[in-house]
């Protein structure tokens, strides 16, 4: 793929334990611009601090085995970074972890899916409205989480739907801001791990899900 003239995607992966390296790759590949990556719960925040965002173009924020109700001192700093960039209109993508901070930061609730708090793992048939960057979309995609957003924040809108889950996705009212509870970005190596059959076409959903936010956000201006 030809890449674009100047600009670049950020990465922001919160793994705790194991970075979301294969996931990386596959988008890295894939996008017309270069891509940063930080693990700011492994490494800290001074890659991101370090970033010159001026040259960003969009920012996808991967998923956690962490809760934001933890309010760890690496959570409270990347909200602390990111928040600017979020009002400044920095088109944003939150996936899993992502989507559940993205809620919270913006007055939403996270709470438990399950009184035992143990995990969804499998595949799930998600229906998604359409975005600027994307049409109505229908479709099999991977997920991996035992909490959900249950308090839509004010200036959020539900754009993704399930029979397991009411807030699916997200988007803001006014902001270039979308998430989603699901994983489209998993990869082979996602499934293994987790031990989730994988589906090609579940895999070409998602990332092509991920692929046109990309595309959306290294086109603008």
């Amino acid at each position: 793929m030809k890449r674009a003239s100047s600009g670049h995607i950020v990465i922001i992966d919160p793994a705790m334990r194991a970075p979301e390296l294969a996931s990386l790759n596959r988008i890295a590949l894939a996008s017309p611009l270069p891509v940063t990556y930080h693990l700011p719960a492994l490494f800290g925040m001074a890659s991101l601090l370090q970033q010159d965002v001026a040259t960003a173009r969009g920012v996808i924020v991967l998923g956690s085995a962490s809760s934001v109700n933890d309010r760890l001192e690496w959570q409270l700093a990347l909200e602390a970074w990111l928040r600017p960039h979020l009002d400044q209109g920095m088109p944003t993508l939150g996936i899993c972890y992502g989507h559940q901070m993205l809620a919270h930061l913006f007055g939403g609730r996270v709470t438990y899916m399950f009184a035992d708090q143990r995990k969804h793992v499998g595949l799930r048939q998600v229906s998604i409205d359409a975005t600027p960057w994307s049409p109505k979309m229908d479709g099999a995609i991977a997920v991996s989480h035992n909490e959900h957003v249950a308090a839509v924040p004010d200036c959020m809108r539900v754009i993704a739907r399930s029979n397991d889950v009411a807030v699916d996705g997200l988007a803001h009212a006014t902001l270039p801001i979308w998430s989603f509870q699901s994983h489209p970005e998993a990869t082979p190596v996602f499934f293994a791990d987790r031990k989730i059959d994988m589906v090609d076409h579940v895999l070409g959903f998602g990332h092509d899900l991920v692929d046109r936010f990309i595309r959306f956000a290294a086109a603008r201006s």
